[in-house]
């Protein structure tokens, strides 16, 4: 017998499932709790804690959190390592681990009853459908009639999203066992309401609270703007960006900096490189080792709608840091030569799409882009399209209406499903 088996055997025996579950109420984060208001408990992650802030901000629920690492943690020691596995848990608890369903279900119930002894919780958020430590939690919110609620992290606007979405689920013949999933945009609905893995849940169009957070910034006209901005994307482990295109794209924008250097300081404009995380720029480094010499910073904690607002031109390929260059309504180029010519159906933006191609710049070669660079400079550059044509085009990505939020559209489907709940 496995470890984890006799560890699930003598917990069964003394009542360890809902002790464990009762403690994990002291992880939770309360902030500002008001009775009058409903309350979701949010599973908080890295990307959906942006949507929280927000949330907490502009919505007028309540919405406590508890970190996934510790929900995670508490489980650990009775899931063994080869059963922790994103879209395969539902399954394997009707089959392999039956025997394991109703212990964590009551695990999952002890922490939401004793949660609810400190504040009644109505509804539970996750960033994703299927992580396999919230099923403990999925399985609580059933047992107890409360909605379960994700609020999908992925986007399902190219290829590659939906064939590994498509690949997992069927691999791990998943189901979600929720109420309910906001989605992105109506291209991630048509997606993810086709999932036989979501036959029972409502999938309803939001939009990203994150993108909320754009209402707070103030934007200027572009040639009052001083920042030109890369968003990196050569990471050669990366095999959805462009490591070749990259390279002369970089060493394109360190030649106009250095130009720039040149110029009395008052005149400079400020060369950026936003990566996502701090120890990500080596291989920027090995393509250019001068760049403080440039004038260049590499930043990863300013946040892009502050570095979007301050900038004239946004570079970049296939990361969705590029798409913001639409809501800050900036001229937005995107380099299509080398390992970046790419099928429309393999990237987030593309020459042959027409809607792309009324938004942004699409330069073929490092000479063209560097006539984009000298026209931003002087301040001749100007973002393509028509306001309302960039906020449509954004809008496939994440829905974005000038008179409704994300956060508002969330808040609604709280409220719907919350109000499907059976009376206690």
């Amino acid at each position: 017998m496995s470890v984890a088996a006799l560890i699930v055997r003598f917990d069964s025996w003394t009542g360890g499932f809902a002790r464990a579950g009762r403690a994990l109420v002291r992880h939770i984060e309360w902030g500002e709790t008001r009775p009058d208001r409903p309350t979701v408990l949010c599973l908080k992650r890295a990307l959906f804690a942006k949507d929280i802030a927000e949330l907490q901000k502009r919505a007028d629920l309540n919405f406590p959190c508890i970190h996934v690492v510790p929900v995670k943690r508490a489980q650990e020691k009775w899931v063994a390592p080869r059963w922790q596995r994103q879209s395969h848990l539902w399954y394997d608890l009707q089959h392999d681990l039956l025997a394991l369903k109703p212990h964590l279900e009551a695990f999952g119930v002890a922490f939401l009853q004793a949660a609810s002894k400190i504040h009644r919780i109505d509804a539970v958020a996750a960033a994703n459908t299927d992580y396999w430590q919230d099923e403990s939690l999925r399985l609580a919110c059933r047992k107890l009639g409360i909605p379960f609620i994700a609020l999908s992290r992925e986007s399902y606007g190219i290829g590659r999203g939906r064939e590994y979405v498509n690949d997992v689920y069927a691999k791990g013949h998943f189901y979600f066992n929720g109420a309910g999933c906001a989605v992105a945009s109506p291209i991630c609905r048509e997606f993810l309401s086709a999932q036989p893995a979501l036959r029972d849940a409502e999938v309803r169009v939001t939009g990203w609270p994150r993108y909320d957070a754009w209402r707070d910034y103030a934007l200027a006209p572009l040639n009052e703007r001083r920042w030109v901005t890369l968003m990196a994307y050569g990471d050669p482990a990366q095999v959805q960006y462009a490591a070749e295109n990259f390279r002369d794209v970089l060493r394109v924008v360190a030649k106009a900096a250095a130009a720039q250097q040149k110029l009395p300081a008052a005149q400079r404009l400020h060369f950026i490189i936003k990566i996502k995380k701090r120890n990500e720029d080596g291989y920027i480094h090995a393509i250019e080792p001068n760049l403080a010499a440039l004038g260049i910073e590499i930043t990863a904690d300013t946040p892009l709608p502050e570095i979007v607002s301050k900038s004239r031109l946004i570079i970049g390929f296939n990361t969705l840091a590029v798409l913001e260059g639409l809501l800050g309504h900036c001229a937005v180029a995107v380099p299509v030569w080398a390992d970046s010519d790419r099928d429309p159906s393999a990237t987030l933006l593309h020459p042959d799409k027409p809607d792309d191609a009324a938004v942004c710049y699409f330069p073929g070669s490092p000479q063209d882009l560097a006539g984009l660079l000298d026209r931003a400079l002087a301040g001749e550059l100007p973002a393509k399209g028509t306001e309302e044509q960039r906020l449509a085009r954004f809008s496939r990505h994440s829905l974005v209406e000038k008179d409704v939020t994300a956060s508002a559209r969330f808040e609604q489907f709280v409220r719907d499903l919350v109000a499907k709940r059976p009376a206690a």
